[in-house]
């Protein structure tokens, strides 16, 4: 069970309803408090990872950015130079950046929002904790009470014991069953089915170098027209 949804389901309501049925509350109460200060520490240090990783995909994201700025200056600057075979290089460079762009910026997306969702939790757990803290007596108190009054129903089987999480017993306080998720991705063949698999994947490596040689192609000549615009430009204006 993750921090986060752990933590969402204890209630001071439960925990009330839990310390009614335990045989010593004030014993009970400390080590409940040292789980959750411990879920505390937990949710802090998953925080600090997803702040790192966040981190790293920014940095990584800002190279890929300026070295794609590089190749874009070094190709036309290839081309003003006359060296051609630079300048297709840079432009192959180039593609193969701007597809590594988009792959880092979804990937930084997803950090983000990771980060997000680990401050969240991190917060989530230190408002329960204080919370929990500043109610004591008077959780305690009513525990007495209720105990006093009646017998409570136990929905948690089994005693508590120094073995087991008090945090878990809580949660499983007016909740029988936990539902459990069950997404399964389903994977895609990409292998291809039959023999004929190998020689597909063959015809479309080609179509793919084809392709982009073609792209190389196609911004070679928007790059030699932009070259040659600035040129006659530039005679002219030594002429006047």
């Amino acid at each position: 069970m993750s921090i986060m949804s752990r933590m969402k389901r204890v209630t001071t309501g439960k925990l009330e309803v839990f310390l009614s049925r335990a045989e010593n509350p004030e014993v009970v109460f400390p080590q409940l408090l040292r789980e959750m200060e411990d879920q505390v520490r937990a949710a802090t240090e998953a925080e600090a990872k997803a702040m790192a990783n966040a981190k790293s995909s920014e940095r990584a994201l800002q190279n890929a950015r300026e070295k794609l700025e590089k190749m874009t200056r070094g190709a036309e600057s290839a081309l003003q130079h006359g060296d051609e075979t630079t300048a297709r290089e840079a432009l192959e460079v180039q593609m193969k950046l701007e597809a590594d762009i988009l792959r880092l910026e979804a990937a930084k997306d997803v950090a983000d929002t990771s980060l997000a969702s680990a401050r969240a939790a991190r917060e989530e757990t230190q408002n329960q904790l204080r919370e929990i803290r500043s109610k004591k007596d008077e959780l305690l108190t009513r525990a007495r009470v209720v105990a006093s009054q009646e017998k409570i129903q136990r929905t948690v089987s089994g005693p508590v014991t120094s073995s087991g999480s008090i945090l878990d017993a809580v949660a499983a306080i007016e909740s029988k069953v936990e539902e459990k998720e069950s997404a399964l991705e389903v994977r895609k063949d990409l292998a291809g089915v039959g023999s004929s698999s190998g020689s597909t994947a063959s015809l479309e490596r080609r179509i793919d170098e084809l392709n982009s040689k073609a792209e190389i192609d196609r911004r070679m000549a928007a790059l030699k027209a932009k070259v040659s615009g600035k040129t006659p430009a530039a005679k002219t204006a030594k002429g006047d």
